[in-house]
């Protein structure tokens, strides 16, 4: 390798290392305190950075915010992409996507709260649009037009499902936030994941025999 192409690289190692730093950092302090109450000037303290060195990776707090909600869901998408790859059946990638989106919350429980704050934070906000990668859900929706398309499911019921998991995505997520923040982690939790399994077959079973009983 060419010394400047050394040098390039490192820097770009040292920056990726210096954007992973501070996105931690600022996920804490708004998870923990609001993203409303969590300034950059607080962040770049939190990192030892000035705040120039801040705004050099990240140009405001909704585009680190951004950042942050980025990286979660392209892990996601990962997920999803190996578990559409393997060619696993519709309840098997089903369950495989809600345990994975289990144990995200059940790991980290911190991640509950995170997205509270994100959700608080985005009442009376708007993030500026930009390109990203389709969000889970819209991913979701595509995998499930497809099985539709191929005729593995009745017409119109790819929306079903997709916004009944949708929905259990999001009741996983605020049962962790009050398990965890409300009643101090002393009540077990309702969700596991033969909850999550059984949740899926009954989504399956139910869209099944509502079509067959409306296609008559």
């Amino acid at each position: 390798m060419k010394q400047n192409e050394h040098i390039k690289t490192d820097k770009q190692d040292r920056e990726r290392r210096m954007r992973d730093t501070i996105k931690k950092a600022a996920f804490l302090l708004m998870a923990e305190r609001g993203i409303d109450q969590v300034s950059m000037r607080e962040i770049a303290e939190k990192v030892n950075v000035t705040k120039p060195v801040l705004y050099y990776y990240f140009k405001n707090k909704e585009d680190l915010c951004r950042s942050i909600v980025d990286e979660y869901e392209q892990d996601f998408f990962v997920l999803m992409e190996d578990a559409y790859a393997k060619g696993h059946g519709l309840e098997d990638v089903l369950k495989s996507l809600l345990r994975a989106h289990l144990d995200f919350f059940r790991k980290e429980p911190i991640n509950s709260k995170f997205v509270m704050q994100m959700i608080a934070y985005t009442l009376n906000k708007q993030f500026p649009a930009q390109a990203r990668r389709p969000a889970p859900e819209v991913l979701l929706g595509d995998y499930l037009s497809k099985k539709e398309q191929d005729k593995r499911l009745p017409a119109g019921a790819a929306a079903d499902i997709s916004r009944l998991v949708s929905a259990l995505f999001f009741k996983v997520m605020v049962n962790s936030y009050v398990d965890t923040y409300i009643y101090g982690g002393k009540r077990a939790s309702a969700y596991d994941d033969k909850m999550v399994e059984r949740l899926v077959q009954i989504i399956l079973l139910g869209i099944k025999k509502y079509y067959e009983e409306h296609e008559k």
